[in-house]
């Protein structure tokens, strides 16, 4: 299967390749740099399979790096557009990493979902216990303890659909 990957940097002479899919890959890059070494007019080509990146000097065309690479199947080039997030989007993140690193510290057995959850179920049965029944606090505490066990994963965000790239586009050409 072939790659998919994005222009991150570009010059008239430079490109930074990303392949995400491939990051951390030793051999696809190993491939990668002498496969692309026997293209005409490319010069340098530093990888970094721990960033998942390419750095292509050349001298040629654009349009003829870009066909030896669809030739060869090196890599499938997509326009990266990174979107915006919202407040959730920046919030749901910063929770993520915050509850991998719980997950990695307690070895799986733990998540800040299920502390939460725990938290608020232990709330009600205390407000039960302290005899506050007619206060909404104790099944207030039941409802959100249900919304956060139901919703404990937050779905993927839709990136949108990549589109092939006109590496020649502002090239001046």
């Amino acid at each position: 299967m072939i790659p998919d990957a994005h222009v991150s940097h570009g010059m008239a002479s430079r490109l930074r390749i990303k392949i995400p899919s491939k990051k951390g890959d030793v051999s696809y890059f190993s491939t990668l740099g002498e496969r692309l070494s026997t293209c005409p007019g490319v010069g340098e080509i530093r990888v970094n399979p721990q960033t998942g990146s390419a750095l292509i000097s050349y001298e040629c065309d654009r349009k003829a790096l870009v066909e030896f690479v669809r030739e060869n199947d090196l890599f499938l080039l997509r326009r990266f557009t990174p979107r915006r997030k919202s407040l959730f989007g920046n919030v749901a993140d910063t929770f993520q990493a915050y509850n991998k690193d719980l997950k990695k510290f307690a070895a799986g057995e733990v998540d800040i979902p299920s502390l939460i959850f725990l938290s608020l179920v232990i709330s009600g049965i205390w407000q039960i216990a302290r005899g506050n029944l007619a206060m909404p606090a104790w099944y207030t505490a039941f409802y959100y303890a249900l919304g956060v066990f139901t919703r404990a994963q937050v779905d993927d965000w839709d990136e949108g659909e990549d589109l092939v790239v006109d590496l020649n586009a502002g090239d001046g050409d």
